[in-house]
């Protein structure tokens, strides 16, 4: 029995699928190229594929039939397809969500499938799709808007990290608490996001963050433009890299957005870099085109350090004292930056590394970031008074707050 392998192949402006065996090596199928990246499973028969596709913001699915060399379209709802499995008998198992729905098993042959213990129903919110002309094309949001009240609203930008990732219409936790205390929340696939196409992928004409920062900048006029958003009650939030956009947002444009909340984000690019893993090493380097010695001047221009000291809107910055990826010293450097400079900011330290939480970590950081956005944006007054600071080691947490 030989065992053949499927893979993805990316090539120009396509992406192509591809099987290995080891009698054959890597053989390409060209009858089967699609413009954006796409995952790949044998159907149980093992002569045709599903193809489960992210295009925009959605799911599409395929089937690759081997023998006839055909790629044809497989019926499924909009929205995201977490993961999708054939199963014996034509029945096509998948795990679907959109932006108000949580994530739910389906079977369309009607197998019954265990709950996952997620909200029932439909939650808050309506969701519309928005284009914003930029100069690469195109700059896709995903918009959600409260239900009542009445344009513009406040709101947030809830940034996604990676780069190389995208928002989907898919349900989100934080996007529901937010639309659920009557903010609007916008979802933006700036440049460099996936689900896009390469060209989409690779354009950073301003500047690794600095063109990313610039398609933020263009949604928010536009959705200002429009009249759905208030920007002067708009901010940011972002994890991650999300959370690196955050800073240089905030940095190099300020008053733009009205505050921002930025979790365990990059500071400094080349002291992230210096004491980072291999893989992101790379990364960096891919991004940059060398490492910091190599390149010196084009890590300092899209690190958020170099800008800390024109940062004028209220800042809170989430770190993790065990982060690996987002180095707690380079988050602590920015900080001090912000000391020096006299910029508003909040502290919020957890006791982890970056990725995952724990059930109260993810909640108080949740908690502190909308109260903070709340009152910042709306002025709203606190009405649970905020934790005192942890005695050294007695918590998994602790807050500072500067003025």
């Amino acid at each position: 029995m030989h065992t053949t392998l499927l893979l993805v192949r990316e090539h120009e402006d396509r992406y192509l699928l591809a099987t290995w065996t080891a009698a054959t090596g890597a053989l390409t199928h060209a009858w089967c190229a699609l413009d954006t990246q796409f995952t790949a499973r044998w159907y149980p028969d093992g002569r045709s594929a599903l193809i489960r596709q992210d295009r925009h913001g959605r799911s599409l699915l395929h089937r690759a039939d081997f023998a006839r060399r055909t790629l044809e379209p497989v019926p499924a709802p909009p929205g995201t397809l977490l993961d999708a499995a054939p199963h014996p008998g034509g029945d096509l198992h998948t795990l679907w969500t959109d932006s108000s729905h949580p994530p739910r098993m389906t079977s369309t042959a009607g197998t019954p499938l265990p709950p996952l213990g997620t909200v029932e129903g439909r939650v808050p919110g309506t969701l519309r799709d928005l284009r914003t002309p930029g100069p690469d094309g195109p700059v896709h949001t995903l918009l959600s808007l409260p239900e009542g009240g009445r344009a513009p609203y406040p709101a947030v930008f809830l940034v996604h990290g990676g780069p190389a990732d995208h928002d989907r219409d898919a349900y989100d936790g934080t996007v529901h608490s937010l639309v659920a205390s009557g903010f609007a929340v916008a979802r933006v696939n700036y440049r460099g996001s996936t689900g896009y196409g390469p060209r989409w992928q690779r354009a950073h004409r301003d500047g690794v963050g600095h063109t990313q920062v610039a398609d933020l900048a263009a949604v928010h006029a536009d959705l200002t433009a429009r009249r759905l958003i208030r920007p002067d009650a708009t901010g940011l939030w972002g994890s991650s890299w999300g959370g690196y956009l955050v800073l240089l947002a905030l940095g190099t444009r300020p008053g733009l957005w009205r505050a921002g909340v930025a979790v365990k984000p990059v500071a400094d690019y080349a002291a992230a870099h210096a004491v980072a893993t291999p893989a992101l090493r790379a990364l960096d380097e891919r991004l940059f085109g060398g490492t910091p010695g190599q390149v010196p001047d084009a890590y300092a221009h899209s690190s958020p350090i170099r800008y800390a000291d024109r940062v004028r809107d209220p800042l809170l910055v989430v770190a993790a004292t065990h982060d690996t990826k987002c180095p707690a010293a380079q988050v602590r450097s920015y900080l001090a930056a912000l000391d020096e400079a006299g910029a508003r900011h909040e502290s919020l330290w957890l006791d982890t590394g970056h990725d995952g939480y724990d059930g109260a970590d993810h909640v108080n950081v949740l908690r502190r970031a909308v109260l903070f956005l709340d009152q910042r944006l709306r002025g709203t007054t606190r009405t649970t008074p905020p934790r005192r600071p942890a005695p050294s080691g007695a918590g998994s947490a602790h807050h500072t707050v500067k003025h």
